[in-house]
């Protein structure tokens, strides 16, 4: 019988590793703060919060500080004014934060469309916010309709504080205790007191003179431009409409009226001029006059005067509408003709040749009456059409504006002192300096830090100057400062306001404006 073949086996030795635990990344971590540049009270002052967060984060092992974001004395209704606010969404989109603490909802947004845009851009990011005061945590929550309803608190907190604020200011109008926060032009505030300051007030006096001697508005505005006259506010030009505010402005008498504009109740908070649906306040020699009583109601009646005889006799219509009206037809230019006493603007080639071109005669009277109105609707709606558009144009501007080299510097020194100021606050929660000495070296790093971003926006306001936006701003200046009463155009509408305007077919006129936005009004019956 075959022997069996055996099979022997071997016992091995089998020594198990350890799995080697993995080296625990930590949560790189910021914070936001919104603090007021003038606040006297320390806890909410931006040294304070820096020493806060600094010690905060540092406390937690599994925590690497990233930085300290605080805009200073801007208002938390608008993202786009506030600077830190912006580079630390940037730095969230580059990688650089994990996690953002942030003492309310409110320092971080204050109305819901904003909190819940960058919301949810930031935990698309995988960056979570911590909201102190209202508990909540972004990395935690099951439904994003939570966040709604505190972000939606937060903007009636906003729009109760403002509100609250509006009473306040008409209690003091109320009172007599009221201090306009800027002052027209020949006047500065000393404290609380209106004080006039001399070279402007000779500029006032002068305005006024030239009116009673004879001198038109717009000729009052060339001969300022001409010496150089400067405004106030950084503006340098002068036009019909800015003569036509101070000779009407009873403030230079030494009266005040309060409230002649009003902000609206919820937000956005737009700015609109009060005919009525707010009370008006007028308070009688309440600071020093530059022009007498006398002098201001003669420049009143002579105003009143002229213009009734320009809208009589129609010269005013025929010196600015000359050379301005095109056909939209065929695009020749438009002559003004007279028919039976009655004035006409009718298309050149159709004039020559009534085959060469259909269009229709257009009267005066009804070209004039749609530039009002199209005036007027331009000026009602410039928070809601020029001001986002002029917004949406530095905005644009700006990123053009980041490849510049003198902006790349200052944001390189931007980023050097914040780091300087992160060390420091570092330094700081662990010991290792002094208090007095870390205040005073914070403070200056601060005031350094303030000084390169006011220099940046002053670059960016400077470099390269787009026509666009200058037009934009021109046309929002003539606008602001048309006189409340409106009612009609002056010279410059065509200098600041309209390029040309364009007829078709006798229902319409389109009014080319100087920033290229084209404008159509209709052809509506008027008494020609």
């Amino acid at each position: 019988m075959p022997e069996a073949n055996t099979v022997q086996t071997k016992a091995l030795r089998v020594t198990v590793i350890d799995p080697r635990e993995p080296e625990k990344a930590k949560l790189r971590v910021a914070a936001y703060a919104r603090v007021s540049s003038d606040s006297t009270d320390q806890i909410n002052s931006y040294l304070a919060q820096v020493d806060y967060y600094t010690r905060h984060i540092s406390s937690n092992e599994d925590w690497d500080m990233v930085d300290v974001y605080a805009d200073e004395g801007i208002s938390g209704l608008d993202t786009r004014k506030r600077d830190e606010f912006n580079r630390m969404i940037a730095d969230c989109r580059a990688g650089k934060i994990d996690r953002i603490l942030v003492k309310s909802i409110s320092r971080f947004a204050r109305n819901t469309r904003d909190f819940l845009q960058y919301m949810r851009e930031l935990m698309s990011l995988g960056v979570t916010i911590q909201f102190e005061k209202e508990n909540i945590d972004t990395g935690k929550l099951t439904s994003e309709q939570t966040a709604s309803i505190y972000g939606a608190f937060a903007q009636m907190e906003s729009t109760n504080h403002s509100s609250n604020m509006r009473f306040s200011v008409r209690m003091r109008m109320e009172k007599g205790l009221f201090v306009p926060p800027s002052m027209p032009f020949g006047y500065r505030l000393d404290g609380l007191d209106a004080v006039a300051i001399p070279d402007e007030a000779n500029v006032v006096r002068r305005i006024f003179g030239a009116y009673l001697s004879g001198r038109g508005t717009a000729d009052i505005a060339k001969l300022l431009n001409e010496d150089g006259v400067p405004r106030s506010h950084g503006r340098d030009r002068w036009y019909h409409s800015t003569v036509t505010y101070i000779l009407r402005n009873r403030f230079y008498v030494g009266d005040s009226i309060w409230q002649k504009t009003f902000k609206t109740d919820t937000i956005p908070f737009q700015k609109k001029r009060n005919h009525g649906e707010r009370p008006q306040y007028f308070v009688k020699s309440e600071h020093p006059g530059i022009i007498s009583h006398e002098d201001f109601r003669r420049v009143q009646e002579l105003m009143a005067v002229r213009g009734e005889q320009f809208t009589r006799s129609g010269v005013m219509a025929q010196s600015i509408f000359r050379g301005h009206i095109y056909c939209e037809e065929c695009g020749a230019l438009c002559r003004r003709k007279v028919t039976r006493g009655k004035v006409y603007w009718a298309c050149k080639s159709h004039n020559a040749n009534a085959s060469q071109c259909g269009s229709r005669q257009i009267a005066e009277t009804r070209i004039m009456a749609a530039a009002i109105r199209m005036q007027d609707k331009l000026r009602n709606s410039v928070p809601f059409v020029l001001q986002p558009m002029l917004d949406q144009l530095k905005e644009l501007r700006e990123l053009e504006m980041r490849t510049n080299s003198r902006l790349n510097d200052i944001d390189r020194e931007i980023a050097h002192i914040s780091e300087r100021n992160h060390v420091l606050a570092q330094l700081k929660a662990r010991g290792c300096v002094d208090s007095a000495i870390y205040l005073a070296q914070a403070d200056g790093l601060a005031s350094k830090l303030k000084s390169l971003r006011q220099l940046r926006r002053k670059v960016l306001e400077t470099a390269g100057e787009d026509p666009v936006i200058q037009a934009t701003e021109s046309m929002i200046d003539y606008l602001q400062e048309l006189p409340d009463s409106g009612g009609g155009i002056g010279p410059e509408f065509f200098e600041s306001l309209v390029d040309q305007i364009n007829t078709r077919d006798g229902d319409r006129v389109t009014f080319k404006l100087v920033n290229g936005l084209d404008l159509a009004e209709p052809i509506e019956s008027v008494a020609d």
